[in-house]
């Protein structure tokens, strides 16, 4: 049995009288919540007759309740720029939510009162089950190997009908659901004792547990069933399944072993989890296959009760059998279980396996859901901060324990291979009543008018909570690279990215660029290095910049800046010393062509910066910046020694005329109409531009997306946008038209540029586009790592690191007025073409 844990700090647990189990973890400053509703019924939990039900029931969930019918569930989510969804898993259904801090209340609100009450009807009934229906032809029938490895080889792996069968469903057997069957599922399964809630990010403890009692107090309790009973013996013998599948060139395969059970051997099923890093890491040169990929669970490590398996994909090679690829496979492992090559690739994928699981538990949604499953499946929601230590713990010899033991261990064999027609298991078919689902993410949609009793009011968004200000070292290096640290603890880890432009031979050939300083990675081995002490290091590169992106534990900071500072001589292709590799560099998109077109015209004139370094997460920025400053001084030296470079003003500063550009897509032609803009003068100046950016067509309810909403199913996309070309503020206007559309594409635009000069913005318009884009700006506060994104985008683009923090708040204050003189600005050229060149 695994030992007893200590809960997480600021983990707050209790249950309500009606048998509701909450857990709740505040963390101050972050502001936006997280909130999960897990119920302990998934797929296994339906009886032949009815697979599929559970899935088809969390669509059903969204469909609307007493309170909130026909789709107003989602009214918070649209306007507040929240996100909500759910999925369907083997033992639970989830449903989660992430909204700013002010609208806590309402999303509790909504998961309570389809809790309490949720509504059923015969049309949305229908529109799930088409719906559905659609989701499984597109993920089984449609799909090219449909049904690798899940649905189908749980029912080569197991013999109970609650492992085995497949959770997907059969279309036709679903469309026999009525209303009555959904009203009794909910009233087994849905009980509040059958339930987890859990609140992740902003308002205190006592202020949330007051909420969570005033909107879940009231739903009565009621009787659940048990779980299913799982248990089956491990099989004696293997079992094969072979399908076909016309049209494909290569055969496939899945093979599936059976975990040990986690809450009776969590440290041996952490082997196997590490075994599982191994064969994703080595297996596929190992075994000389296309690719090859394991993983602990079909849908992730303790995402399900015992039994669950280990499963491994692969791709075979012409000539290759699948008897030899499964030996090959078996041999992989008997050589691993006689420890041969572990002593040193144990620890590192260990290591490598923790420090994922910290950084993505960073995140307020994923910590959120992580803790809700814990305790829904095994009662531990501690084992979420207790799982990295654990991990880091297992050695060498367990390990090889667990490859012996798959090694010796029947497994089933799924094969689907090229034929001459789709063969696949026929679903049984029964009359039998009950419940049934898929492991499956949906998002549902809404229901009619079933009214219930205990209905309460929605209450309304509170005051905007202002993201917590953390101690924060901003700094000009010599030679101009800006860095910013922040610290943020809520993971052992440093989020570090580097982004410094192109320069004029990169932005002439950025796919030259891009091979230059992949090769000069490669050269230096930058990812293994940063892997060797638990980090990771990316590099990207796109018209514009050279990103390089990773995270490192705690107290590595400077060994991922080392690193850095061995890549940083690529970076400048005019110092570089590294011959332009031979191989041919990827053709441009036409989107990319525009751009290019753009940056033909500029380069000549712009002045080259000279970068921007940021650092979020568990450190000390003093030390952080004194650290990047020693990395970075042969960078800084280069860039200081530099001529310095002059400029003029870029097109558009003088006149504010527009340069179009198009280029042929296939049958549709893609638009670009770009506006260099003037210095940004202020904080308020930067949220005046921000909102007219979005009211004129970068939120979904903009004025270039209404007028052109009937179009959409034309092909016509029409959007706006700021960013930078070659160090040039730019405020842009792209589309993509069917190619005999040009014209009234164009034309469309004209006319949206003349109303707006005849018709400003209102406040009734823009309040909802206020309320959308603060609430996307928060979210960039979820995690260290999305911060530490959005600070290289504002801190590269010549802002404040502070602005993120001011501009939530900024946005909801700006006049009315000055978003319209700003979109006027940007987006009411003088000159939009009358005709297409």
């Amino acid at each position: 049995m695994t030992p007893p844990l200590p809960g997480p700090a600021g983990l707050d647990r209790f249950t309500l009288p009606n048998g509701l189990r909450v857990l709740l973890q505040h963390q101050p400053g972050i502001p936006r919540a997280a909130v999960s509703v897990h119920y302990g019924v998934g797929f296994r939990s339906e009886p032949p007759g009815r697979e599929g039900f559970a899935h088809l029931f969390e669509h059903l969930m969204f469909r609307g309740s007493v309170s909130l019918p026909g789709g107003r569930f989602y009214d918070h989510v649209h306007r507040l720029g929240s996100r909500a969804n759910g999925t369907t898993h083997q033992d639970y259904t989830d449903y989660f939510q992430v909204a700013p801090a002010e609208a806590l209340e309402q999303a509790l609100f909504a998961e309570a009162d389809r809790m309490r009450a949720p509504l059923f009807t015969e049309h949305h009934l229908a529109e799930q089950l088409a719906g559905v229906a659609d989701e499984i032809h597109g993920a089984t029938t449609d799909r090219p190997y449909g049904g690798l490895p899940w649905p189908l080889l749980p029912g080569v792996l197991f013999s109970r009908h609650a492992n085995a069968h497949d959770g997907y469903g059969d279309p036709v057997t679903l469309a026999k659901t009525t209303i009555e069957d959904c009203e009794e599922f909910f009233t087994a399964h849905y009980a509040p004792g059958n339930a987890v809630l859990t609140v992740v990010g902003a308002a205190e403890p006592d202020v949330t547990r007051a909420l969570i009692e005033r909107h879940f107090g009231g739903i009565p309790a009621r009787p659940h069933p048990l779980p299913p009973t799982l248990h089956e013996p491990l099989p004696t013998t293997d079992r094969w399944a072979r399908y076909q599948e016309p049209g494909v060139s290569a055969t496939v395969l899945a093979l599936g072993h059976r975990l040990p059970d986690p809450e009776r051997d969590l440290s041996g099923y952490l082997a196997h989890a590490v075994l599982a890093a191994l064969l994703n890491r080595h297996g596929a040169a190992a075994l000389g296959l296309p690719s090859a990929a394991a993983n602990c669970g079909f849908f992730g490590p303790l995402d399900a009760r015992d039994p669950d398996p280990l499963v491994v994909t692969a791709v075979l090679p012409a000539g290759r059998t699948p008897e030899e690829v499964v030996r090959a496979i078996t041999d992989r492992l008997r050589t691993w279980a006689d420890d041969r090559g572990l002593n040193e690739a144990v620890p590192r994928a260990a290591r490598l396996m923790a420090v994922e699981h910290e950084r993505a538990h960073a995140d307020i949604e994923t910590r959120s859901r992580a803790l809700g499953r814990l305790e829904t499946l095994f009662g531990r929601a501690e084992l979420l901060e207790a799982i990295p230590g654990l991990i880091r713990e297992v050695r060498t010899d367990q390990v090889a324990d667990a490859a012996r033991s798959l090694a010796q261990q029947p497994k089933a064999v799924l094969v689907i291979e090229p034929g001459a027609r789709r063969t696949r298991p026929v679903p049984v078919r029964s009359n039998s009543s009950g419940p049934s689902s898929a492991a499956v993410g949906g998002t549902a949609q809404a229901v009619d008018a079933f009214p219930r009793p205990g209905a309460l009011p929605v209450p309304g968004p509170g005051a905007p909570l202002v993201p917590g200000r953390l101690p924060t070292r901003e700094v000009e290096l010599p030679g101009g690279t800006r860095v910013v640290a922040v610290a943020d603890r809520r993971s052992p880890l440093v989020e570090l990215r580097w982004r410094v432009p192109l320069g004029r031979a990169g932005w002439r050939s950025p796919g030259a660029a891009r091979e230059r300083v992949r090769a000069r990675a490669r050269h230096i081995r930058a990812a293994a290095r940063t892997e060797d002490f638990g980090g990771t290091l990316a590099v990207a590169v796109d018209g514009e910049w050279l990103d390089v992106s990773g995270h490192a534990p705690t107290g590595r900071a400077a060994d991922w800046l080392t690193v850095l500072a061995e890549l940083a001589p690529a970076m400048l292709a005019e110092h570089s010393t590294l011959d332009r590799p031979g191989k041919p560099v990827p053709p441009r998109t036409p989107e990319e062509e525009l751009d290019d077109r753009v940056r033909a015209e500029l380069i000549a004139h712009a002045t080259v910066g000279a970068g921007t370094l940021i650092a979020v997460g568990e450190l000390d920025p003093d030390t952080v910046v004194a650290r990047a400053a020693d990395a970075l001084e042969p960078w800084s030296r280069v860039r200081e020694q530099s001529a310095p470079e002059t400029a003029r003003p870029p097109y558009g500063h003088d006149d504010g005329a527009p340069r179009e550009s198009h280029a042929v897509d296939g049958a549709h032609v893609r638009l670009l109409l770009s506006v260099m803009e003037r210095p940004v003068t202020g904080a308020a100046d930067e949220a005046a531009r921000f909102l007219a950016t979005a009211a004129m067509g970068g939120f979904f309810g903009g004025r270039l997306a209404g007028r052109f909403a009937d179009r959409t199913v034309a092909g016509f996309e029409m959007y706006t946008g700021r960013d930078t070309v070659c160090g040039v503020p730019r405020a842009f206007l792209r589309g993509r038209v069917p190619s005999d559309a040009l014209e009234e594409a164009w034309a469309g635009i004209r006319a949206e540029a003349d109303r707006l000069a005849a018709e400003p913005f209102t406040e009734r318009e823009l309040r909802p586009v206020r309320d959308f884009c603060a609430a996307q700006l928060l979210a960039a506060f979820d995690s260290p790592a999305a911060r530490a994104d959005l600070l290289r985008r504002t801190v590269s683009a010549g802002g404040d690191a502070g602005l993120p923090l001011l501009l939530p708040g900024l946005l909801r204050a700006v006049a009315a007025e000055d978003v319209s003189r700003a979109a006027g600005r940007l987006f009411l050229p003088r000159a939009v073409p009358a005709a297409v060149h």
